[in-house]
């Protein structure tokens, strides 16, 4: 899928297997059909400066878009945008997530804040307020499945799970990850968490924050480096060389080779139905497989 004139930072499958939506350092927003490859219509573009964190609704219906100038935007799956721009962050917003029933979204900022705000309005929920999360910058974040907890990867190597009603520290900061943690996903049963930092894929414990297993890649990794398949029972964790390794999250055994890609990875996701394996990068492309 080509197109983008600057690295692919982001990019989200809708809910109908056959689109995807891609932000670039570019600024820009395009949708794909995934069966030609093809660009559908024009590029989605608002001036706001370049893109670094996409989510999509639960409902699949609104995609939010995270900037440099520490705007979040949102827009439609047609490319219409919200006339609201949420202007609360000083600095880069890099990571988004929906609460699971749609009602908030969460943005992390380079400035080292959490905001969780109101998705109708983009209002921070006074209960919680700013989470400052003494991280350095947030790098990575996502709510929990139950919606009652979110975990927070940050540059200064280490992860933090916070009550999502009220911006308590519930577990760590877990530290000494060797790097600024740049993926965090949950099990399907919120039991663990997995991160992607320095040379590794590491699962923890979600409760107590102890280390399970660690799984090592031959490069260090990415941004936005690791994702898990829709039944949860492959882990995929990518580097800054252009490889990606795949793993069975029961075992812990790597399956078939790693897959390779010249010009590197930036960001990669399973297709809703498990089909397709998409990735990113500074090719400028998004690639499946």
């Amino acid at each position: 899928f080509k197109g983008h004139e600057s690295c692919v930072s982001n990019f989200v499958f809708l809910h109908d297997n056959l689109h995807i939506v891609s932000g670039s350092v570019d600024g820009t927003m395009r949708k794909w059909d995934c069966d030609t490859g093809l660009v559908v219509g024009k590029p989605w573009g608002s001036g706001g400066g370049r893109i670094y964190a996409l989510a999509l609704s639960p409902d699949g219906k609104t995609i939010s878009c995270g900037r440099d100038n520490g705007s979040v935007e949102m827009w439609n799956t047609d490319g219409e945008m919200s006339e609201d721009i949420w202007t609360s962050h000083s600095s880069w917003v890099f990571a988004l997530s929906w609460y699971p029933s749609g009602g908030h979204i969460a943005s992390g900022s380079s400035d080292g804040t959490i905001l969780i705000r109101k998705a109708g309005n983009g209002e921070v929920e006074p209960e919680v307020g700013p989470i400052k999360t003494q991280q350095g910058g947030v790098a990575s974040l996502a709510y929990s499945h139950s919606g009652d907890r979110i975990a927070s990867g940050g540059d200064n190597k280490n992860i933090c799970i916070w009550n999502s009603n009220t911006g308590e520290l519930l577990v760590g900061p877990i530290e000494d990850l060797g790097f600024d943690v740049t993926s965090v996903v949950w099990s399907l049963d919120d039991s663990k968490l997995y991160s992607a930092s320095d040379k590794f894929a590491r699962v923890f414990d979600s409760t107590s924050g102890t280390l399970l297993h660690r799984f090592k890649h031959e490069n260090w990794v990415n941004s936005e480096s690791v994702t898990l398949s829709p039944r949860h029972n492959v882990l995929v964790c990518v580097g800054y060389k252009g490889v990606a390794q795949l793993w069975n999250t029961e075992s812990h055994e790597p399956l078939g080779l790693p897959l390779s890609q010249e010009n590197g990875f930036s960001c990669l996701s399973f297709s809703p139905n498990g089909q397709y394996l998409a990735y990113g990068g500074n090719d400028r492309q998004i690639t499946l497989w």
